[in-house]
């Protein structure tokens, strides 16, 4: 299961953070950032991910160093991320641009903190990357059980994982609702609501439990 993705016990954040996606704020976020040496003279970019991304709203610098720094006046959600040509391995990474020192790593597994949104944000990172781990096993499991043609094995994977799912929406809609207002409780809120709209057979519409 991909979570921009790239994509995690929660705990009950009180946070203060910019109030507006997209709205200019005071002061400025500052990046700090590391990467591997072998990335300098490659260009990293700071890409916008919920207005679009042009000239004008996507920045970009040149690793130095293994070193490399952005700033920011809009609060907003964006992706950290490497020349397409140099992305093989290395993990994109979701940011919140709020006022303030932010530090992040690009690698494999990369990560980011030093604000409250943005250490939000690494916690529900986190999760979502140890709520894939869990799921790995049964997907190989029933994937190979459909193959055999085991049915009743390949049912308890499923079960399983819907477990697993569930359990993962709903601690994820937990921390969205513990969140003060601005970008990232939007954009989580967004991805786990607490209910959705079905059609139903009959053509009426239906609120549907994302997760029980």
């Amino acid at each position: 299961m991909k979570i921009i993705a790239s994509v995690m016990t929660l705990m009950a954040l009180v946070l203060v953070g910019c109030t507006s996606s997209q709205k200019p704020v005071t002061g400025k976020c500052h990046i700090t950032g590391s990467a591997n040496s072998r990335f300098d003279g490659k260009k990293i970019f700071l890409v916008p991910i919920t207005r679009p991304a042009t000239m004008e709203t996507v920045d970009s610098v040149v690793i130095s160093n293994g070193k490399f720094e952005f700033t920011a006046d809009t609060c907003d959600m964006r992706v950290i991320r490497l020349d397409y040509h140099f992305r093989n391995n290395v993990q994109d990474l979701l940011v919140v641009t709020e006022p303030g020192e932010l530090l992040v790593t690009i690698d494999s597994i990369s990560s980011c903190k030093g604000t409250p949104q943005n250490d939000s944000l690494q916690h529900w990172k986190e999760m979502t990357e140890r709520f894939n781990m869990e799921c790995f096993p049964f997907m190989i499991n029933g994937r190979n059980a459909d193959k055999a043609g085991d049915k009743q094995t390949s049912e308890m994977m499923k079960g399983k994982l819907d477990s697993l799912r569930n359990d993962y929406r709903r601690r994820s809609h937990i921390l969205a609702e513990s969140l003060e207002e601005g970008p990232l409780r939007e954009f989580l809120m967004k991805q786990f609501p607490k209910t959705y709209k079905q059609k139903m057979p009959d053509g009426s519409i239906k609120e549907m439990p994302f997760f029980h």
